[in-house]
């Protein structure tokens, strides 16, 4: 802001020490010096602006911290009520011992499931905690 207030000092002064033309130097430094208003002015208000907008877009830990504790109970819910298929049962492998009783000797866990859901999960989570703080025109 002192630089640009300098330059326009600078000019004013060139202005004044300049040989008469068409306008006369009281013309110039009342144009130079009211454009130094308008530019400080704008420059003022674009900075108030970005301050507002980075209060606007912050997120504090305890925010943070709600975001990461619903992702986690959500995915846990999903486990727990059977919406997710988390073992690939098509590579599960039996045994039969004895008594003809039948074990489980492996079964491959469904990472392709978790990581889907996991995603969906972040998604919809990070539109209802932080989509208010989003910029539809930032697309």
């Amino acid at each position: 802001m002192e630089k640009l207030n300098d330059l326009f000092d600078q000019e004013i002064t060139k202005t004044v020490d300049a040989y008469p033309s068409i306008f006369s130097k009281d013309d110039v430094v009342n144009l130079l010096s009211s454009l130094r208003t308008n530019v400080v002015a704008e420059a003022l208000e674009a900075s108030r602006q970005l301050a507002e907008a980075e209060r606007k877009f912050f997120i504090s830990e305890m925010d943070f911290q709600e975001f990461s504790s619903n992702v986690t109970n959500a995915l846990e819910r999903c486990i727990n009520n059977g919406n997710i298929d988390v073992y690939d049962y098509s590579s599960a492998e039996f045994s039969i011992d004895y008594h003809n009783t039948i074990q489980i000797e492996s079964i491959d866990f469904n990472t392709d499931a978790v990581t889907d859901e996991l995603s969906n999960i972040l998604l919809d989570q990070f539109q209802e905690s932080f989509g208010k703080l989003l910029n539809p025109e930032a697309e």
